[in-house]
């Protein structure tokens, strides 16, 4: 499976791009949500894996992209971040997040 990581602190993506990539999956990286919706734009991802704080474009605003794009497959989106917080969690998954960890 092809899986796009967007995370811009570097040993956090690296060390999930790691992992993925021995499990046998294709792993895409993005540092921050804009480029991650770029790539998004020509490249059918089906499973995206984002943290929520990052410059640019942070998680919740490409989920909410994602989510308002109309194409033709569907995109699983995975939050993953250090807010641990109740409310942080019940964001997370009403602005469109499949799970959140």
């Amino acid at each position: 499976m092809k899986i796009i990581i967007v995370e811009d602190e570097f040993v956090q993506r690296r060390s999930l791009q790691v992992l993925l990539s021995k499990s046998g999956h294709e792993v895409v990286d993005a540092i921050n949500g804009e480029e991650a919706w770029q790539c998004l734009q020509t490249d059918p991802i089906r499973l995206v894996i984002t943290d929520w704080l990052m410059p640019v474009m942070n998680g919740l605003e490409l989920i909410q992209r994602i989510r308002a794009a109309n194409w033709s497959y569907y995109t699983y989106i995975i939050i993953l971040t250090s807010k641990d917080a109740k409310s942080s969690i019940v964001t997370g998954l009403q602005s469109g997040a499949d799970d959140y960890l």
